[in-house]
């Protein structure tokens, strides 16, 4: 019975960890969509921002955005090697990799 505890207060904390990954990540990623879009609504007045930053800003959240269902990936790989399930760290290990891989084909392919 005690195993059960321990494997359900595990869970408990993967699914937390994972979580808050994801809020974070999109909190991030929406301030800098909003302080681009305030540098772009309110910042050509300002002399000291340059021609595009507020476009680099919303390029950038956009980006992490993007990125926010890799890095879960990421992190769910490297919960499990730390856990040593290796199978599962072996599953998600393959679909880190077919992202990575499916990001370099279409990088490359924009030529």
């Amino acid at each position: 019975m005690g195993s059960s505890i321990d494997e359900q207060r595990r869970l408990q904390r993967m699914e937390n960890l994972l979580a808050g990954l994801l809020r974070h990540g999109a909190i991030v990623a929406s301030a800098w969509i909003a302080v681009g879009m305030a540098l772009a609504l309110f910042g050509d007045g300002v002399p000291m921002f340059h021609a595009g930053l507020a476009d680099r800003c919303m390029a950038i959240g956009i980006v992490l955005l993007i990125t926010l269902p890799a890095l879960r990936v990421a992190l769910t790989t490297a919960i499990f090697l730390f856990e040593r399930d290796y199978l599962f760290a072996a599953i998600s290990g393959t679909v880190l990799a077919i992202i990575v891989l499916g990001f370099l084909l279409g990088r490359g392919g924009a030529h």
